[in-house]
């Protein structure tokens, strides 16, 4: 008797969504095609003009810890751009198109503008900016108002890829080392140790010296925690006022965790060994604080999650006044506990 061969099914394949769905719709219709093709264009045009721009920021990424999160800005946008995508194929009337013609030319117009005021002026923070207005009208003029304003945070979300200006990055990071080294003088004095803080020189007993470096300033930080809270501010789907409360924290935290991280390097120092605050064992003190950061930011969500279940919470109806008040506060409890 012949063996009875059993053939299994193949897997069958996920259906297409978000920017793939979107480019094959597209490329379906003539006037779509052309689109597509006008806006790869486009973007090969950009490359060429921005590509000494493009060059420095690979260059800053790979050598400046600063800016080291850029390599992810590109990929995150991405994202961004195919969760929006989504969003727009489930939505009704996707496949309209409003002209962006104004609208577009006016960005690209304003970001040629700063790519030409630097061939005389080299602000290299108005040649960088001018490639993510380009890229905006672009987007505005091929695809229209509505599929820019669909992708508007995609598109924003570049600006953390742009690395600052050294002149403007010391002016920044010059008063923030001045305030971490006060903020942690006082907790430790505080605490019990003396501590002689003499600009950004702290010296504790035992003539132990420590520096507050510019790398300490908590500018490194915050570049990383601005970028980290505005995509987890974007994701979260909460209320404005939820996502602008969330992105501020980012200063605040960053500083914090920066504080606390030279207030454990001067403890390091004095009661175990100057050694221990340099090198690799300072690098992992900065990673635990900045794991140390994100616990405080999830923290933070988890208040501004129970705000909005308390106010989010149904009226009690005029005539059950004497039940209510008690089901109203055990529900409360439960949220809290949650």
């Amino acid at each position: 008797m012949d063996d009875i061969k059993t053939q299994k099914p193949k897997p069958s394949r996920p259906p297409d969504s978000g920017l793939v769905l979107i480019l094959k719709q597209q490329w379906a219709s003539p006037e779509g095609r052309w689109r597509t093709i006008g806006l790869g264009v486009s973007m090969a045009v950009l490359i060429a003009l921005y590509w000494e721009n493009l060059k420095h920021f690979t260059f800053v990424w790979s050598n400046d810890d600063n800016y080291s999160h850029g390599w992810l800005v590109a990929p995150l946008c991405i994202f961004f751009a195919n969760q929006a995508a989504q969003q727009r194929s489930r939505s009704a009337g996707s496949s309209s198109h409003s002209s962006g013609l104004m609208l577009g030319l006016l960005l690209i117009v304003a970001g040629l503008c700063g790519r030409l005021v630097t061939v005389f002026l080299p602000i290299g923070l108005v040649a960088d900016g001018s490639l993510i207005v380009c890229l905006a009208g672009v987007i505005a003029l091929i695809c229209g108002t509505e599929t820019f304003k669909k992708y508007a945070f995609s598109i924003g979300f570049l600006v953390f890829m742009i690395p600052l200006p050294v002149a403007l990055y010391t002016m920044l990071a010059n008063p923030l080392q001045l305030v971490v080294s006060k903020v942690a003088s006082v907790v430790m004095t505080t605490a019990g140790i003396p501590v002689l803080c003499e600009g950004n020189m702290m010296t504790l007993p035992g003539d132990i010296r420590m520096f507050v470096a510019e790398a300490c300033s908590g500018m490194r930080q915050l570049t990383g925690f601005l970028a980290l809270t505005a995509a987890v501010a974007y994701l979260s789907g909460k209320p404005i006022w939820y996502r602008i409360i969330l992105i501020a924290s980012a200063i605040p935290v960053a500083m914090v965790a920066n504080i606390a991280r030279v207030i454990v390097t001067g403890l390091v120092m004095y009661y175990v060994d100057p050694n221990y605050a340099k090198g690799a064992w300072h690098t992992v003190e900065g990673m635990a604080l900045m794991m140390a950061g994100l616990a405080l930011l999830q923290l933070e969500m988890g208040v501004l999650n129970a705000l909005m279940e308390i106010f989010a919470a149904p009226p009690v109806p005029a005539g059950s006044s004497e039940a209510k008040p008690e089901s109203t506060l055990r529900s409360v409890v439960k949220g809290a506990q949650a």
